[in-house]
């Protein structure tokens, strides 16, 4: 068996039974709170994160484990592997009911992300990577999994964007606009808008802010990235995941490849624009 392969078949489980979990919460009458950062939460992440945490802590007591719902582990220094969770992707959907969610978890080893799993529960659709030796998808009941390939679009004005349903905000579609991209598709869960790119029903997605954290891209991460795309912050240079902060602080870009430096340039020149138009406002 290849490396990984155990790791991978136990973390497709939990996953699996993770959104039963999620599903058994979905057509109750649950109190909606919100947490830092304005972001909701529901007993569907609370008692989803609950199940993956303890199940990974059973098969792997060694292992750190980091989950959106749960504060930093302290093992985080001295463990060799770190499992990176966000027990519910796109909460927002799942309030509104438009099953835009997902069940992400994945693993880090000397700093990179080498295992994902992005699971879609309304479906039963699984997205998975490991380093090295691809990326797939399959439903539960096929049998045969498709493995996963970026498109190879290059030209610009082709380019179908994944985007935030939640976060669809006028300053982003001027974004849009300055670039000349017009094919908008929206989604909900980061995990599922990567999968879009990877299934080469959108070739980009970007967000500027540093709202982002590491359970929302660790996972998509690798899979995305063994599809053959690209991922990284707005300079262009890789996420980190060293967990001296849990934030992507400046912005992640993912796409196909072919157009990634160029992307991280025009976005470069427009940010600083803004910049200097600000400025200018307040002279």
């Amino acid at each position: 068996m290849s490396p990984l392969q155990r790791e991978l078949q136990l973390v497709k489980n939990i996953a699996v039974e993770a959104g039963k979990i999620i599903l058994s919460h979905y057509d109750t009458d649950y109190q909606v709170q919100m947490k830092s950062g304005e972001e909701p939460v529901t007993i569907a992440d609370k008692t989803s994160s609950r199940y993956i945490v303890n199940a990974l802590q059973q098969a792997y007591p060694n292992d750190a484990i980091v989950s959106e719902e749960n504060d930093l582990p302290t093992n985080l220094k001295t463990a060799e592997r770190i499992w990176v969770i966000d027990p519910m992707d796109g909460t927002k959907e799942f309030i509104k009911h438009n099953g835009e969610f997902a069940v992400m978890i994945g693993l880090v080893q000397a700093g990179d992300p080498v295992l994902g799993v992005v699971y879609q529960p309304v479906n039963e659709k699984m997205y998975w990577g490991i380093h090295g030796q691809g990326a797939f998808m399959a439903q539960t009941h096929i049998q045969t999994p498709l493995q996963l390939k970026v498109s190879g679009e290059d030209k610009l004005k082709a380019l179908r964007i994944a985007a935030s349903r939640s976060h669809y905000t006028p300053e982003i579609k001027n974004i849009y606009r300055a670039l000349g991209l017009n094919n908008v598709v929206q989604s909900g869960s980061l995990g599922l808008k990567f999968a879009m790119i990877a299934r080469q029903i959108c070739d980009i997605y970007f967000n500027l802010s540093n709202v982002t954290s590491c359970w929302d891209t660790c996972a998509p991460e690798v899979i995305l990235k063994e599809a053959g795309g690209r991922i990284s912050n707005l300079s262009g240079t890789r996420l980190t995941y060293t967990f001296s902060h849990v934030k992507n602080r400046n912005g992640v870009i993912a796409t196909n490849g072919p157009i990634h430096d160029y992307l991280v340039e025009k976005i470069q020149d427009l940010l600083i624009q803004r910049a200097k138009s600000q400025l200018a406002t307040f002279q």
